[in-house]
């Protein structure tokens, strides 16, 4: 007999990948809006070559510490847009802290809407 209902939530590769597209996606427009708020009009694609970094690493060391991901994932995104975007330290770092502050903000909209 064939069951009815296919039940597709419990990990595997899928839930993984959907998982990192979906993260990726959502920091890719906050990256975006942290560029285009501090540097001005910056093309969309950078954002989107630089977004994947904090993403891997926030998901490779999930299962750690969640002070040790925010730093490693920081770092990561730290580098990604300064090498993406070339800028100096003080522009990468000054980017990457909007970066954070609207992805938190974010978050927390976006929990207390469908989490709820």
């Amino acid at each position: 007999m064939l069951p009815l209902q296919v039940d597709l939530v419990g990990g595997g590769p899928v839930a993984l990948v959907v998982t990192f597209l979906v993260a990726t996606l959502f920091s890719a427009v906050t990256l975006h809006l942290a560029a285009l708020w501090i540097l001005g009009d910056e093309p969309h694609q950078r954002a989107v070559k630089a977004a994947p970094v904090p993403v891997v690493i926030a998901m490779l060391f999930s299962r750690y510490n969640g002070f040790i991901v925010l730093a490693l994932s920081f770092a990561g995104a730290f580098l990604a847009v300064r090498y993406v975007y070339e800028l100096t330290t003080y522009g990468a770092a000054l980017v990457s802290v909007f970066y954070y502050v609207i992805s938190v903000i974010f978050a927390f909209a976006f929990g207390n809407i469908f989490l709820t």
